[in-house]
């Protein structure tokens, strides 16, 4: 028993001596268990961030895929792109080898042929006006004793030719076959005859026979005024005349302008003198391009001629239907003229209107080549017109009826209908001898049958200040009749 005891003490002693390192060892197990754990989340971390950044790297991979074969598509488009260009270009050549080099129609009404390439150009033009005149009842006669016949004339038959050559040269020359104005017999004269450089819209050149810039309605073609005949104050105006000019527009048309120098000797006539006339004119249209259709088109505008004459004729007096009231006398010297306009118009309506003076010297035409008193002319009108079936109306250019009074039109109907009444003043003086002062009233109806084709019939009452300068005056020194009326009629097509 006392063996099992010492035993017994001996295992006790040894348990107890080793309790110390027991204990010590499993704290430190305990920690690597721990110092595991955080290794095993690290590497679980950073697994993660692998397989992300594995991911980012599968997804770039597609995005470049995806970009080269986005390339490879714009490669094919642009090789596409190129032959279809490459085959446009061979059907524009097949075109142009099969498209004929010239080519005909019609523009604004009338006939042309031009070159395909726009370089060259021809224009025919033509135009007949056949007139009838209508005298009020009594012993009608001119200042010079020929008798004023009701009668039928044809007033202008003109046939012409314009063109373009090399893009930048035009021409235009017309004869007229008609009667005129006075009743001419059958003469053929030129009307004009000049060419035309417009390498700028600002700046043009013009040579030859032409009208000179001066006179508003003088301006216009004869095909598109809106009375038979023009104002009384036309006399006034110089009318065709060979010479040279610059004309242009600028500030998006707003400003028009033209000078020039002139035989002033006028149309078909050879120049007398060495002296030329010198003529300016500038209009001015300053609301053109506004947003205010009230405004857009009211314009004004200034005229002015001078030269000097060797010897010549005054300007005469004539009514609508051509009564002299006023016979040319001789002038020698200075000729001034000038005028003054305004226009407007809007829709359907126009009115205008002008005053123009004139002045000619008369030096060393008196008894022992003394100087005669200066002759005065001076003259205005105010005309106005309305389409009653509404069609736009632009002064100077064709009326375009909504219905035609023909079965070729785009809609068949009765044409367009206009009023239109004038009031205009011309008086001729010198303080040396008689004059003559004429007041007019001028009703009138035009019907536009097609854009080419219109018939006018005016009436016209004239007041005379003279009682010697009339239609009852000649060689009736008892004549107190200052009245006449005249009553006028055109049928017109041009082209």
């Amino acid at each position: 028993m006392q063996r099992t005891f010492v035993v017994a003490t001996v295992v006790i002693c040894l348990v107890w001596g080793m309790g110390a390192p027991v204990a010590s060892a499993a704290d430190r197990l305990s920690e690597l268990a721990q110092q595991l754990e955080s290794q095993k989340q690290a590497l679980d971390a950073q697994k993660k961030i692998i397989e992300a950044l594995q991911q980012e790297i599968n997804t770039l991979k597609q995005d470049r895929v995806h970009q080269q074969a986005l390339e490879r598509e714009v490669e094919g488009l642009k090789q596409a792109q190129q032959e279809n260009q490459q085959l446009k270009q061979d059907v524009e050549k097949i075109k142009v080898a099969t498209v004929p080099k010239f080519d005909a129609g019609f523009k604004n009404w009338q006939p042309y042929i031009r070159s395909t390439d726009g370089n060259f150009s021809l224009n025919p033009v033509g135009r007949i006006q056949f007139d009838y005149r209508n005298f009020e009842d009594g012993n009608r006669r001119n200042l010079d004793g020929t008798e004023l016949t009701n009668r039928f004339l044809v007033r202008r038959a003109r046939i012409g030719l314009g063109g373009t050559f090399y893009k930048y040269f035009d021409f235009f020359v017309e004869a007229d076959f008609g009667q005129g104005a006075s009743g001419r017999d059958g003469n053929v004269v030129l009307t004009d005859g000049y060419l035309d450089v417009h390498y700028w819209p600002e700046l043009k050149l013009r040579a030859g026979q032409f009208k000179v810039p001066f006179g508003y309605e003088e301006l216009f073609s004869d095909n598109n005024i809106d009375f038979v005949e023009r104002s009384v104050a036309d006399n006034l105006v110089p009318s065709r005349d060979m010479g040279v000019m610059v004309h242009g527009s600028t500030f998006d048309g707003r400003v028009s302008y033209a000078l020039g120098g002139f035989n002033g000797s006028g149309q078909n006539k050879r120049d007398p003198n060495d002296s030329k006339d010198i003529a300016g004119r500038l209009v001015l249209a300053p609301f053109k391009t506004t947003k205010l259709p009230w405004l857009k088109n009211l314009q004004v505008g200034g005229d002015v001629t001078w030269g000097d004459q060797d010897s010549g004729q005054s300007v005469q007096g004539k009514t609508d239907a051509q009564f002299v009231f006023f016979r040319s006398i001789p002038t020698r010297g200075d000729r001034l003229r000038y005028s003054g306009e305004a226009a407007y118009y809007y829709g359907p309506f126009t009115m205008y209107g002008e005053y123009i003076q004139t002045r000619e010297e008369r030096k060393g035409l008196g008894a022992g080549g003394s100087d005669l008193r200066d002759l005065y002319g001076r003259g205005w009108y105010v005309a106005m017109t309305y389409l009653l079936t509404g069609e736009t109306k632009v002064p100077g250019q064709p009326v375009i009826a909504t219905r035609w009074a023909s079965p070729v039109g785009p809609e068949k109907g009765w044409g367009a209908w206009e009023l239109a009444a004038r009031f205009e003043q011309l008086d001729l003086r010198a303080k040396d001898i008689t004059g003559n002062r004429v007041n007019a009233v001028t009703a009138g109806v035009n019907w536009y049958l097609t854009p080419n084709v219109k018939w006018m019939a005016d009436f016209v009452e004239n007041w005379f200040s003279n009682e010697r300068g009339t239609p009852f005056s000649f060689a009736n020194p008892n004549n107190t009749r200052t009245t006449a009326w005249e009553v006028l009629t055109r049928l017109q097509l041009w082209f």
